[in-house]
């Protein structure tokens, strides 16, 4: 009876929703029914004696959270994701300390010419360098005039212990040379004439012994309207060989010349052999 009882709830059951009977329970043992089992019908929800499982209860409230648990092992890392947009320029940094110099780059183009600048100050003479070689003989000038000396030369030879008073010519007595025809002496006036312009060097000395009162001796070439070159002796000298020079360039001829004392005193010639000289040189070419 039991038996046919248990077959026929397996055989109900593949009427049942699943919901209805849920999964198998263990079987008991064999013994009197607590009350009567009837079959289960499709559509029961209520019947207690059929050993079906009730519907599902309404879902109670959530409990309390439980305990975190211990935290996963970290998953591999996933791919890299798109570059983003740029963001905007952050402020500029503080500048960093100067690097190493490197190396020098290699030397650029010449630049243009500049401009010369203003002339600067002239600097200190330097050492005088070696003297160099002699250079090469220039060619010989052409032959210049030819100069030719010509005059006349006369001395006081018998004077010694004589005067010549003061504004009067010494009277040359002796010709020494009479070279030029255009000097003319006469020994009568003491006076040279000159017939030809041009140059003549006038050269002359007397010796002097005293001179009266005055401390020094004076003579004088004078030509007649002309030029007067004078030498006289240092006071208190009046004895003594007195000299002079002159260079005459005569204009117009004749002229007449003459040497005179312009002591302002009569003066008296030493008693040496010659006591006076004159030359005159006439230069031509």
């Amino acid at each position: 009876m039991a038996n046919m009882s248990f077959d026929n709830m397996n055989r109900n059951q593949r009427f049942r929703p699943e919901s209805c009977y849920g999964p198998p329970r263990p079987q008991r043992p064999p013994g009197p029914p607590p009350h009567p089992v009837y079959p289960c019908h499709p559509s029961c929800t209520t019947n207690v004696f059929c050993g079906c499982t009730g519907a599902i209860g309404p879902t109670g409230d959530p409990g309390p959270t439980g305990a975190t648990g211990p935290t996963g092992f970290t998953g591999p890392t996933g791919p890299t994701g798109a570059t983003g947009p740029t963001g905007n320029p952050g402020p500029t940094g503080a500048t960093g300390p100067t690097g190493f110099t490197g190396p020098t780059g290699p030397t650029g183009a010449t630049g243009p010419t500049g401009a010369t600048g203003p002339t600067g100050a002239t600097g200190p003479t330097g050492f005088t360098g070696p003297t160099g070689p002699t250079g090469a003989t220039g060619p010989t000038g052409a032959t210049g005039p030819t100069a030719i000396l010509t005059g006349i030369q006369v001395q006081l030879a018998q004077g010694g212990g004589t005067t010549v008073a003061d504004g009067a010519n010494v009277m040359f007595d002796t010709f020494v040379n009479n070279s030029s025809p255009n000097i003319i002496y006469n020994a009568l006036t003491g006076v040279f004439t000159i017939n030809r312009s041009g140059n003549y060097y006038v050269s002359w000395w007397v010796n002097t012994d005293f001179a009266e009162e005055a401390l020094s001796v004076a003579f004088s070439v004078q030509v007649a309207g002309g030029a007067t070159v004078t030498a006289s002796s240092p006071e208190p000298l009046i004895t003594l060989q007195l000299g002079g020079q002159a260079m005459l360039s005569i204009g117009v001829a004749p002229a007449t010349l003459s040497l005179v004392n312009t002591s302002g005193v009569n003066v008296g010639f030493a008693t040496s052999a010659v006591q006076a000289d004159l030359v005159i040189l006439e230069v031509t070419s």
